[in-house]
């Protein structure tokens, strides 16, 4: 959904390129949607399944807080994104992004064999998801190299596939120049996937998971010709638990069928506060017990079309009046209000965790963890998820380059206490050379036991078992002429008619 203040998810200012890293996970009215879209969330210029550009007349906007790489005065970037291709360990060393590895592995032999198999560097790999510059894996534009290079170390998303090990890659319409966007066309994004997955095949042989947010409204990256819905409230406004079903089902079909096979929704905040500035229509309503129900239908609807769902933003962003891709939102409920409130819609994931994945906010939780760490490096948050809730599934945080982390460390030291804390999978660190670096010095240190890593990247594996992903070499993904079909547009019309938006 777009917010009412819309940062692009990256800027190109002046000579050089200035890097905005705006990711999200959790797209907000006016941050995080990395969106492809109009202001207002209409989905009126649908057209018909073809090769024509998307639309992408409306600003990018990013879930994240933007994260600025600014060039010194000979034009050399510094900050979060910048790497030394000259640093042991990073991208333009020997060994790009995190070492030597073993090579591609048998992902025919079993997960208790993968995870043997493995080296160190390509465990890592599997727990980071991030977002790469361009539209083609192999020959992405001289734009996209340079924003690539400057970012990783290696030219091309194919490259950065390769030098990271990395489990998976968010989509984003990035505005960088000329062939930076994941997401021109149909036909461009069923390609990117393949070569991406390519990548993936002739570098551990584990298939990546392909994620973007997919909610409805203004919180999308696959846009017209895709079957675009209304958001989370106009459908929970619509009463009907089965058409939101289908409304999953038409969604994951559409993403799966372009390659996709991670989609970052449902939202199951209960929207309990007006003021709220990031979820508003992104929550399905503001009673427990609807927004359950509807979560519910959503993500079996995306499971059934062979996608991955993702609860989110867990324990609930539903009751704050800040924004956490600026600051970090306290969320004041004590733990009975939580548990009657906030919890109820998360619980489901734990009813079938090998079909569900669950995002963790960024955001303060006196009643869990006194200490006020954000819930995404909490171990207290992470114990209630996995014990009082019992969702023992995919965990991810949040893009860690929103403002809400700000104060709590830098990319390393970020993805360290979250791996540290429970999480599976970091999403979008604001600078990924440091942030592997930081893990496997960690791992190397004793501070993350390797058998902690292993926990985490046995539920990936898994994950992408179920998916149908495991084995690089022989995914499957549906014609892509149901993008935007007959069918899918019938299902669109009828929420349209129903909630009378």
């Amino acid at each position: 959904m777009l917010p009412r203040h819309r940062p692009r998810p990256f800027l190109v200012l002046a000579a050089g390129l200035l890097l905005a890293m705006v990711l999200a996970a959790c797209s907000s009215p006016g941050s995080d949607s990395l969106v492809d879209g109009s202001a207002d969330g209409s989905d009126d210029d649908l057209v018909a399944v073809g090769t024509e550009a998307w639309d992408s007349e409306a600003p990018a906007t990013g879930d994240p807080a933007d994260d600025v790489v600014s060039p010194d005065a000979d034009g050399t970037p510094t900050g979060a994104g910048a790497v030394d291709p000259g640093a042991a360990g990073t991208p333009g060393s020997t060994a790009p992004g995190t070492g030597d590895s073993s090579g591609p592995l048998d992902p025919r032999a079993g997960i208790d064999a993968i995870v043997a198999a493995m080296t160190v560097e390509q465990k890592v790999g599997q727990l980071f998801t991030v977002t790469v510059i361009g539209n083609d894996a192999t020959d992405p534009s001289p734009a996209a190299r340079t924003a690539n290079s400057q970012l990783f170390g290696v030219e091309t998303p194919a490259e950065v596939v390769a030098a990271y090990h990395l489990g998976g890659v968010a989509y984003f319409d990035h505005d960088l120049g000329e062939g930076t966007s994941n997401v021109d066309d149909v036909l461009q994004v069923a390609a990117f996937s393949a070569g991406l997955q390519q990548a993936a095949a002739d570098d551990t042989g584990i298939g990546l998971l392909i994620g973007a947010d997919q909610e409805g409204g203004n919180v999308v990256r696959l846009r017209a010709p895709a079957t675009v819905f209304p958001s989370a409230r106009a459908i929970g406004n619509t009463g009907d638990l089965e058409l939101a079903r289908q409304v999953g089902m038409v969604t994951g079909t559409e993403a799966r069928a372009l390659g996709v096979n991670w989609v970052y929704a449902p939202v199951a905040d209960v929207n309990v506060n007006p003021d709220n500035p990031v979820i508003g229509d992104r929550a399905f309503a503001v009673e427990t017990s609807r927004t359950s129900q509807f979560v519910a239908a959503t993500a079996e609807g995306l499971a059934a079309a062979g996608v991955l769902p993702t609860l989110k933003h867990f324990p609930g962003h539903g009751d704050t009046a800040v924004d956490s891709h600026s600051s970090l939102p306290t969320i004041d409920h004590d733990i009975e209000t939580l548990r009657a409130v906030d919890l109820p819609p998360f619980q489901l994931a734990a009813q079938d965790p090998t079909r569900t994945s669950v995002m963790v906010g960024h955001l303060a939780v006196p009643a869990v963890d006194a200490e006020g760490l954000p819930a995404t490096i909490s171990s207290a948050v992470m114990n209630l998820l996995r014990g009082d809730v019992g969702f023992d599934g995919l965990v991810v945080t949040d893009a860690m380059n929103m403002g809400a982390l700000s104060g709590f460390g830098d990319a390393g030291s970020l993805a360290v206490q979250a791996i540290a804390a429970g999480i599976d999978v970091v999403l979008m660190p604001t600078d990924l050379p440091a942030a592997q670096r930081a893990v496997l010095a960690a791992v190397a240190d004793g501070t993350i036991p390797e058998g902690r890593l292993d926990v985490s990247v046995r539920r990936v594996l898994e994950a992408k078992q179920v998916l149908g992903v495991l084995d690089a070499s022989t995914i499957a993904t549906p014609s892509i002429d149901v993008v935007g079909s007959a069918a899918h547009q019938e299902v669109h019309d009828r929420v349209r008619a129903a909630c009378s938006c």
